[in-house]
């Protein structure tokens, strides 16, 4: 029986869609090409992830890396691309109703620490019950170990979590089911996809 709803943040929580992100910095397609390959698939970006470095720490390797050309537009962007980003607000009503109908709600989600002091005072986070953030924890999904501290922090069984997750590589869904955490991918920002996961797993009051 489910007893606990686990969310990720990005496209669950918060719509993190990279290209919409980018579109608030740029409309030229090369400068929106170098964010995509330069930023957002650059070590420094996992590293952030990890909370190994801090955002002006990769501000600086980026830009050192990089043409000079976009030295500015790499610290305006690292500096603001995660306050554009907006909330879901039907999955946060949809948590809040879970929260109501006695459903524990934990977050187990890979976020730079500066994205999770921007939002860590929205509503949702004040319904949670336990919260794990990869920067704090410096581990990452789908690393078995941050699935294995949720579960020993919080001393849930896996059985009784469901956990839901956008994940499109699928290795983290491999990692819970693993270690027997029920859940599958949702299609990112899609509440209708999220009420048909609860729904399979026949979540009460929804």
């Amino acid at each position: 029986m489910i007893k606990n709803i686990i969310f990720d943040l990005g496209n669950v929580i918060i719509n993190y869609n990279q290209d919409k992100i980018i579109s608030n910095f740029t409309d030229n397609k090369v400068e929106a090409q170098f964010i995509k390959e330069k930023i957002f698939n650059s070590p420094e970006w996992k590293l952030l992830d990890l909370g190994e470095i801090t955002n002006d720490e990769a501000i600086k390797e980026i830009q050192k890396r990089n043409d000079k050309k976009y030295s500015d537009l790499i610290k305006i962007f690292l500096h603001k691309w995660y306050k554009v980003q907006p909330i879901n607000k039907d999955v946060v009503k949809l948590a809040k109703k879970l929260k109501s109908n006695n459903y524990n709600i934990y977050v187990l989600s890979n976020l730079h620490q500066e994205t999770y002091e921007y939002f860590k005072n929205i509503d949702f986070f004040g319904i949670c019950d336990g919260i794990i953030i990869s920067a704090n924890e410096k581990m990452k999904k789908p690393d078995e170990r941050i699935f294995k501290l949720l579960l020993e922090r919080y001393n849930l069984k896996p059985e009784e979590c469901l956990f839901i997750d956008d994940d499109d590589t699928t290795k983290s869904y491999v990692t819970a089911n693993k270690i027997g955490i029920c859940g599958r991918k949702v299609i990112p920002n899609s509440y209708e996809n999220i009420i048909k996961l609860l729904n399979e797993y026949e979540i009460a009051g929804i």
